[in-house]
């Protein structure tokens, strides 16, 4: 069975090559790295996500670069796209990227010079970021639980499973009481034609009828359920809680140390036994995320946004037991969900 896991082997190596090499590009990117709970900027629009392996940096909620250390020092991997700076040039542009990347080693990411691209990088990449990806970034500047965003687990390989890898925008740590749990959003905008069906959900030879978000969340679920599943996943995120809490240490200031979401990490490093919230809720855009200029969906978006509870859909989402949150701005923070202490 493929495990679900997060790792940063070689941080201590990543440590002395870091000291090494004053004005690295590895510095230059967590410079950029913009915390849970703190809004992005032009000068740190960087979120962090932990990966099994390496980590990922986004910008927007759009992936930018790769990072890993192996036994010669970092490596970094950039989209093609970005390298040569072709940004997006209309809406369907960021459905033609073929995964190409363009590697840096430890002796490129050493040269001052690479560091300078960087900017470039953030800003071609911004230009493929979508609106829901947007949205998930602008959750992620008002609520510091969130530990990680694009949660990909690996397919099951159970028989009659799907063969389908399921997928969490928002991961997030939630504090209550002084105990912490883990809980799983998925992030829809308002526009997005899978909350929407005029049928009820139901599963039946050869697929399923009604909103395709609730088949969506049934894979998950089916994931968590398998033996083993909550276990590896609480292993996963006390270990990204732990390798943030290093990462903060090694690139981050004194002024990043008063932040909330560092609390947040410190308590779900030390918990024995946090909670998993195994039933993941919907938060749902009801704006049009800044920095999105498709007139024509801005305005569908509004519509879509005023029909979604009169045509019974987000009542449809509550019979089959989802919590629906919705989001009609920026600023506001995830509801906590409720707390369920499960066992393997």
């Amino acid at each position: 069975m493929p495990v679900f896991a997060r790792s940063f082997p070689m941080m201590a190596d990543l440590a002395r090559w870091e000291d090494q090499n004053p004005d690295n590009a590895v510095r230059s990117l967590f410079a950029r790295w913009a915390f849970s709970g703190v809004e992005a900027t032009s000068d740190a629009p960087l979120r962090l996500g932990v990966r099994d392996g390496y980590v990922n940096f986004y910008v927007k909620g759009q992936s930018v670069a790769k990072l890993s250390c192996g036994r010669d020092g970092p490596k970094l991997a950039v989209h093609q796209a970005y390298v040569s700076g072709r940004r997006r040039s209309s809406p369907r542009d960021g459905a033609a990227l073929e995964q190409n990347y363009v590697p840096f080693d430890a002796a490129s990411l050493a040269d001052p010079a690479t560091a300078t691209l960087i900017n470039g990088w953030i800003e071609t990449a911004d230009s493929y970021a979508s609106a829901e990806k947007r949205f998930v970034d602008d959750l992620a500047s008002t609520n510091p639980g969130i530990i990680d965003l694009e949660m990909g687990l690996p397919a099951s390989d159970t028989p009659g499973s799907a063969r389908v890898a399921p997928r969490m925008d928002i991961v997030i740590a939630q504090i209550v009481d002084g105990t912490p749990s883990i809980a799983f959003w998925e992030a829809k905008c308002a526009n997005n034609p899978e909350l929407r069906s005029n049928k009820e959900y139901e599963i039946h030879e050869g697929g399923f009828s009604g909103p395709k978000v609730l088949n969506q969340l049934r894979k998950y679920v089916d994931w968590m359920a398998e033996v083993g599943r909550i276990e590896q996943v609480t292993k996963a995120y006390k270990t990204t809680a732990a390798l943030l809490l290093e990462f903060h240490s090694l690139f981050g200031t004194d002024a990043n140390s008063r932040l909330d979401c560092i609390s947040i990490w410190k308590a779900l490093a030390d918990a024995n036994d946090p909670l998993i919230v195994v039933q993941p809720g919907v938060v749902i855009g009801n704006y049009w995320p800044e920095g999105c200029d498709e007139q024509i969906a801005r305005d569908r978006m509004r519509q879509a946004s005023a029909s979604f509870a009169k045509n019974g859909h987000r009542e449809k989402l509550h019979r089959n037991g989802i919590s629906v949150f919705e989001a009609n701005a920026t600023g506001v923070l995830l509801p906590h969900l409720q707390m369920a202490r499960v066992t393997a």
